[in-house]
């Protein structure tokens, strides 16, 4: 399957890759920030879908004091700007990013940044991003 980027049936190294980040824990406190690397690619590519997915419920409140936002360095939003996580969302549940700058440059690191609470605040997720490969 083509995407709005490569406009053609892609084989092999052309099909839609998904990757995703360690788990976060979202109450990790008060402004404390966890960074990940989640990929550093030889080859171009194009940001199709960043979500966070959760693997722990969250709670009714609170959850969406902390954020994520994923960029070309440790803490930078030139991807995706700081995006709020969703409170009272179910294991399995997730929040989409919106994708600003979608091109990866070959041979660069692709960050997430989670910024979190300081109150007790249940809920854990993980951040996927699907791409596809210049041809």
């Amino acid at each position: 399957m083509g995407s709005k980027f490569y406009p053609y049936i892609g084989r092999g190294n052309q099909r839609n890759v998904c990757l995703k980040s360690i788990t976060m824990n979202i109450d990790n406190g008060a402004g404390a920030t966890t960074d990940d690397q989640i990929c550093n690619l030889p080859y171009d590519a194009q940001i199709l879908d960043v979500r966070a997915i959760y693997t722990e419920a969250t709670d009714t409140t609170g959850a969406a004091s902390a954020n994520f936002k994923l960029g070309i360095a440790a803490g930078g939003a030139t991807i995706v700007a700081a995006t709020p996580l969703t409170a009272a969302t179910a294991i399995g549940g997730t929040t989409a990013g919106v994708v600003v700058a979608p091109f990866l440059p070959a041979n660069t690191t692709l960050w997430v940044r989670h910024t979190g609470v300081a109150t007790t605040e249940v809920g854990q997720y993980f951040i996927q991003v699907t791409l596809i490969a210049k041809p």
